[in-house]
């Protein structure tokens, strides 16, 4: 029991100022942990949170959550409960799909302001290490679990993950808490706890210091991880991009050697924040999009990730979205113009633009068909969208979505590029641009 004292100081001492939260389930480690906090008489620690997610998977989840009311009351504990569905368990899993409706549900409401514990112990980390293996994961996902990592604004910390389960059993025993027990740990079809109850005593029986050593391992893998991330860093750079683009050039890409190829369109997916793609998916996206021929339309999908190829570029992007191309909207007066794909258009007024009397005429808003032409501010013949989008270098993809301000039959604008000669205003005279914005 030794091992959990000293935790508190350190919980403290890296979280001066702010609002302790434990993530607590009800379960023997969650309730040790804060079990721990709440009597330690820490003269820093005045005032501790407990929150409880009620997943709502099982018959009890009721009666747990009002034991962990009962429990944080007699430990004087400020508690709260929220309730969550758990969706796309077919897809994710059972586990990672409660984890992502958790992780949602806890970070609503925590601000940078806010610390959040939660009890993954050694042995935690040791399963986790061998979930991973038997995956085929690479160094990132072998380093397990990180001892803290941000959700939104907020650090998570998992300060007990360097203790053996065996100091959390006894010191539960010691003080005669009482824990629930979710009888869903030991349903072995779950693979986690197919290695927990049918694997690990084997191994543990073999190698006592088992979760000792994967630990030290998971440590490794993410020093390992932590060195290909700062190379990925120093690849972008010599590719002179920054992770606020949303693209690569593909040229640049693939003068660097197929290992630190793979490895920076990883580390860009997850600076991202999008899902990874297997290891074949992986060498998809280099042999049919970074290698096709300049002119084709390759694109490799996964999850809610789409990988797309335009001239020199390499796109990551969400799906798109169903488009109504055929869609004609009135446009009268200066008003914002909501579209289905959560954009909306608005004016915004300038010395330049659109002639506000041209507005109030009445325009109408279309999408591209084929043929369009218009002759630009500035330019002395008219010219078709189809050279225009070239000349942009507008993706084939983006074409069709481009807002076209129509009056009568005349194209007078394509948004966000162009205004025709007809419709700007004369010099000295204010205007309105059309600006096309994201609704979220």
């Amino acid at each position: 029991m030794s091992d959990l004292y000293h935790i508190v100081d350190e919980i403290v001492a890296q979280n001066i100022g702010k609002r302790i939260w434990v993530a607590f389930s009800g379960g023997v480690d969650s309730h040790v942990l804060l079990h721990l906090l709440a009597t330690t008489n820490h003269p820093d620690l005045t005032t501790i949170h407990a929150i409880h997610i009620d997943h709502g998977l099982s018959p009890d989840s009721t009666s747990w959550a009002q034991h962990c009311a009962e429990v944080a009351k007699n430990l004087n504990i400020v508690f709260s409960c929220k309730k969550v569905e758990v969706k796309n368990i077919a897809s994710l899993g059972m586990e990672a799909a409660a984890r992502s409706a958790r992780y949602l549900a806890l970070q609503q409401g925590m601000t940078e302001n806010d610390v959040l514990l939660t009890a993954q112990h050694k042995n935690d980390q040791a399963e986790t290490l061998l979930l991973q293996l038997l995956r085929g994961a690479g160094p990132k996902g072998l380093s397990a679990m990180a001892k803290e990592f941000q959700l939104g604004e907020t650090s998570v910390e998992r300060p007990l993950l360097t203790v053996p389960q065996s100091a959390i059993l006894a010191y539960a025993e010691h003080h005669q808490l009482q824990w629930i027990d979710d009888p869903s740990n030991v349903e072995t079809r779950w693979n986690r706890n197919y290695i927990r109850h049918n694997v690990w005593p084997v191994i543990e029986q073999r190698w006592p210091a088992a979760s000792r050593t994967l630990s030290r391992s998971a440590e490794h893998c993410a020093e390992a991880s932590e060195l290909l991330d700062e190379l990925a860093q120093q690849d972008l750079a010599q590719l002179g991009v920054d992770c606020e683009t949303g693209c690569l050039p593909v040229s640049k890409l693939l003068s660097l050697s197929s290992s630190r190829c793979r490895n920076l369109l990883r580390h860009f997916l997850i600076w991202k924040q999008l899902p990874l793609p297997s290891t074949a998916c992986l060498h998809r996206v280099i042999d049919e999009v970074c290698l096709a021929k300049p002119d084709s339309m390759p694109i490799v999908s996964w999850q809610d990730v789409e990988v797309r190829r335009y001239q020199d570029q390499l796109y990551f992007m969400s799906p798109l979205s169903k488009h109504a191309t055929h869609q004609v909207i009135t446009c009268n007066g200066i008003k914002e113009v909501v579209f289905a794909e959560d954009q909306v258009l608005t004016w915004q007024k300038a010395n330049e633009g659109i002639d506000e009397k041209l507005i109030k005429a009445g325009l109408t808003i279309r999408f591209r068909q084929g043929g369009e032409r218009i002759k630009p501010q500035g330019q002395s013949h008219h010219k078709t969208l189809k050279h225009l989008f070239q000349q942009w270098a507008i993706p084939p993809w983006q074409r069709d979505r481009i807002p076209l301000l129509f009056g009568g039959d005349e194209l007078v604008a394509v948004v966000g590029y162009c205004i025709s000669d007809s419709a700007i205003v004369s010099k000295g005279q204010q205007g309105y641009f059309p600006i096309l914005k994201n609704s979220k």
